[in-house]
């Protein structure tokens, strides 16, 4: 998964299932107009509320770089959805890593290597 391509996959989740270019913005307001039903609404206010709820351990810093497609949705985190961006990337980190536990297996066999 070189490349940044688990970054990718991370954010899929958020993105949806729209492919994008690599030069290609994403039209924030799109996504905003359309209205959901019921049940896609309670699911998004649930997930808002585990990232808001999400805590963070620990005092660690990384810069990382955002391409403007990325850039886009996590500028209007905070002032639509009361969402912090760190929580918001902790959150994905975390549950990327339950999710992909061979990623956290290969780390440990290649630290065995060394």
């Amino acid at each position: 998964m070189g490349n940044g391509d688990y970054i990718n996959k991370l954010l899929n989740g958020v993105r949806g299932d729209k492919v994008l270019h690599e030069k290609e913005t994403v039209e924030v307001t799109e996504h905003l107009e359309k209205s959901p039903d019921k049940k896609a609404s309670s699911d998004i206010n649930n997930l808002l509320e585990n990232i808001r709820n999400f805590e963070i351990e620990g005092d660690s810093k990384r810069l990382i770089r955002m391409d403007a497609r990325t850039e886009e949705v996590l500028k209007l985190l905070n002032p639509m959805f009361r969402v912090d961006v760190t929580s918001f990337v902790n959150f994905l980190c975390w549950e990327f890593l339950e999710k992909n536990p061979e990623l956290i297996n290969e780390i440990k066999q290649s630290l065995k290597k060394l």
